[in-house]
């Protein structure tokens, strides 16, 4: 078994383009903490490694069907 490096582009594994620091726009790979607030609302603590901006973001999710 041999390990590929070349065909795993960053590119492929940002899925929305959205992890990107909004102080330098360094990519941000996955964040430092998620809390399950409640059944809808999942926040998330990062940090960038390029410039050490930290930051929270929340997902609220719709209610189930």
């Amino acid at each position: 078994m041999s390990l590929h490096t070349q065909t795993a582009t960053r590119a492929s594994l940002i899925t929305y383009n959205k992890n990107n620091c909004p102080q330098c726009g360094g990519w941000l790979l996955a964040p430092d903490w998620s809390e399950y607030v409640d059944t809808r609302c999942v926040r998330h603590t990062w940090s960038c490694e390029a410039c050490d901006y930290r930051f929270e973001t929340a997902v609220f999710f719709s209610e189930a069907a």
